[in-house]
């Protein structure tokens, strides 16, 4: 069928579709159609619409999108909701863009995601950066509650404060202490909850952003939920003013597109019906798929499982791989048909939904039972051999080896999960470098927002 379709996307698709058959990544939807999205494949391009006087509009609702609206709040646990068609990045955008002013104070955590990063540049912010600690195994870890309140207490001028929770590891920040903080100090608290749209559905998953008191949350609802990429909701709390919400709500409209599509909002409406209806009787059954397929692993050479949570809560549909060279095993596993989200330094992650079932696990348990040890060096495309610095407009390209002492032009980005390692501005150092060669030589991709060869990097002319 693809042989001669001059339409590189689908047919770009149809060749992953073939090699794909088992999905431990996004979407949450997995390829797997429930009813609901039967009906809409039958009136795909009817139900493709604009506002029209029977159709709404999202920005003015009065009538089945309030209706939708009105359910997906109460489902949210949240004062007000409202779909995004344009990912959780335009509500991360939204929300901090429309709660700070010029020169605010506002405290992030150095992983955070690049969204987060660019409402800084945007809004002119002054931001309090707490760097990211990790473990053995170099997973990041939350940070403490405790260091967030000190943080706070020496900066009583603190405009906002912005988490990732959980973050893409499945790790959650207690910020049950912090919220209150947060509260009795006029502390606008953001939650990116883009990986826990499904929390609050199984007595042993973490409490939601919004359960615990925060001002804002964002999930998207694509990541873990039957729902189409891109697909993600704003919730704003009873904690925030009347005025507030209306501000947020306010730069939604100004940043996202003017012509939501109904098809996203529809695939929205039909993952908020399904997890309210079946969500704890599915979260139950892959809960005790997880646990055995984790048992079973106990019982594999090179490989392990990632338990030690350090005390922090944990999203346990997020089952994590510890091994030594996980491109290998990455690569090994799509070789039989099987594709993950995204490798770490010693780490794989498996993203889960209520989609999967006990017969993926076993699939994925039988494969790395085959997986044999070759120790093979990973071929990339980084190559320093004879590469000199080049002038360009407004600054220099220099060999990632050669630039050490150099100030940063763009951010870089290591992606997944889409966390800034180094920012515009940065001096780079030769840690730094030893780092960036490290994540390369493991077949991890490295995003820049410049200049997208990874063996220059744009700098500014020393």
């Amino acid at each position: 069928m693809t042989k001669n379709l001059d339409i590189p996307v689908l047919k770009g698709l149809f060749e992953h579709k073939n090699k794909s058959e088992i999905s431990f990544h996004m979407p949450g939807h997995k390829g797997k159609y429930i009813d609901e999205y039967k009906v809409l494949q039958e009136n795909l391009l009817s139900f493709d619409v604009t506002e029209l006087d029977d159709t709404d509009d999202l920005y003015n609702p009065k009538g089945f999108l309030k209706e939708a609206l009105q359910k997906l709040s109460k489902e949210r646990k949240s004062m007000q909701s409202i779909f995004l068609t344009n990912g959780s990045t335009v509500g991360i955008l939204s929300s901090i863009m429309a709660l700070t002013n010029i020169n605010d104070k506002i405290l992030i955590e150095e992983g955070c995601h690049k969204s987060v990063y660019n409402a800084i540049e945007l809004n002119n912010l002054n931001p309090i950066i707490l760097s990211t600690k990790y473990d053995e195994n170099k997973i990041p870890l939350p940070t403490s509650e405790d260091r967030l309140l000190n943080t706070l207490k020496e900066n009583p001028d603190m405009r906002a404060v912005v988490l990732s929770r959980p973050n893409y590891y499945g790790l959650c920040a207690n910020i049950e202490n912090l919220s209150r903080y947060c509260l009795e100090n006029n502390i606008y608290l953001i939650i990116d909850e883009a990986h826990g749209s499904h929390l609050s559905y199984n007595k042993n998953l973490p409490k939601s952003a919004m359960e615990l008191g925060a001002s804002v949350s964002i999930n998207s609802f694509h990541k873990t939920l039957p729902a189409f990429t891109q697909t993600s909701v704003l919730n704003l709390s009873k904690n925030l003013s009347l005025y507030d919400r209306k501000r947020v709500l306010a730069m939604v409209e100004k940043l996202q597109s003017s012509s939501p599509s109904y098809l996203m909002m529809a695939s929205i409406d039909i993952a908020r019906a399904y997890i309210e209806k079946n969500g704890e009787d599915k979260l139950k059954i892959l809960e005790k798929n997880i646990e055995e397929f984790s048992k079973k692993i106990d019982s594999l050479d090179y490989i392990s499982i990632f338990k030690d949570f350090k005390g922090y809560e944990y999203d346990f549909t997020r089952p994590i791989l510890i091994y030594e060279n996980p491109k290998e095993l990455e690569l090994y596993l799509q070789k039989n048909k099987i594709y993950i989200e995204m490798i770490g330094e010693n780490s794989l992650v498996l993203v889960s939904s209520l989609m999967d079932e006990r017969k993926d696990f076993d699939r994925l348990y039988l494969s790395l039972k085959n997986f044999k040890k070759t120790g093979e060096k990973l071929k990339t495309n980084y190559n320093q051999e004879n590469l000199k610095t080049i002038s360009v407009e407004n600054g220099v390209l220099v060999p990632l080896s050669l630039s050490e002492g150099y100030t940063l032009q763009e951010n870089i980005i290591p992606y997944p999960p889409g966390n800034i390692y180094l920012k515009k501005g940065d001096i780079i150092k030769k840690e730094n470098i030893e780092y960036l060669e490290n994540l390369i030589s493991k077949g991890i991709h490295i995003y820049k927002d410049f200049y997208k060869d990874i063996n220059f990097i744009y700098c500014k002319n020393n």
